[in-house]
């Protein structure tokens, strides 16, 4: 019987498993981290981290102070999800508006 596999494991090639395994660490690290830059909003002055992949599409990385300044967030009761913040969502448009945040389309 034979199995099938996505991507070979590499065990036989332990250089090539290591540079593949380094190129995914960098690759997560530029999708993780790579053009995220400090907006703060401009109703309640917390600050995130928010970068534009495109004009639709806004990654957002709250940190745990960010989510307990925010009223929309701080509102929840424990487990209830909150997508957004209406007024944070503005502020990340003005900012990329005016320039301050960067929208690179990668289609």
């Amino acid at each position: 019987m034979s199995t099938w596999a996505k991507a070979p494991d590499l065990a036989d090639r332990p250089h090539q498993r290591d540079a593949v395994r380094e190129g995914t660490v960098a690759d997560r690290d530029a999708y993780l981290r790579d053009g995220l830059r400090p907006v703060q909003c401009e109703q309640c002055a917390t600050t995130v981290l928010a970068k534009k992949n495109s004009p639709q599409h806004t990654s957002v990385q709250w940190s745990a102070e960010s989510t307990q300044q925010c009223a929309v967030f701080a509102s929840r009761a424990p487990g209830e999800p909150a997508e957004s913040c209406p007024d944070l969502r503005r502020s990340i448009a003005a900012a990329a508006d005016e320039g301050r945040l960067d929208t690179s389309d990668r289609s």
